[in-house]
């Protein structure tokens, strides 16, 4: 298996499948509502603003691999917190939760093993840093995430 097939399955695996660490995303997060999803501890941020900053960084990377600017016009900032806490939205937030997993899993697929160890346009580190420091990212924010949970 190739390394970027082993990255790709490896976020699969963290937002809806069968991680090593035992917990997902996505079953994770179904069990969380809006008012729950906005609650701080201290200067915490709150695991809406970290399901947000996950999104923003699957983004970013996306876009490294694509080669474009990493931010553009209309992107949400990072840790975002919307104004409205409804369910509607945190349901949206959780679609693109999902939506963004998939889109990158699908461009690390394609991304050529070749240029693995090249650094991406604008930044001083090979595509490896940020393909392997994505999965590393993911299982981080999962994991605060499941604590919140639990002491909220």
């Amino acid at each position: 298996m190739s390394f970027t097939q082993h990255v790709a399955n490896s976020l699969e695996s963290l937002y809806n499948g069968e991680p090593w660490m035992g917990v997902t995303y996505k079953e994770h997060l179904i069990r969380i509502d809006a008012d729950m999803a906005v609650k701080r501890f201290g200067e915490s941020n709150c695991i809406w603003q970290i399901v947000s900053h996950v999104i923003y960084w699957h983004q970013r990377v996306a876009r490294y691999m694509h080669n474009e600017p990493p931010e553009q016009d209309g992107d949400l900032p990072d840790f975002y917190l919307p104004e409205n806490h409804g369910p509607d939205n945190w349901h949206a937030t959780l679609g693109r939760l999902e939506h963004s997993f998939k889109e990158t899993v699908t461009t690390i697929r394609a991304f050529p093993e070749k240029e693995l160890f090249d650094a991406f346009p604008g930044t001083d580190n090979p595509a490896i840093y940020y393909l392997q420091g994505l999965a590393e990212h993911d299982a981080y924010h999962l994991g605060q995430i499941v604590l919140l949970h639990k002491y909220a």
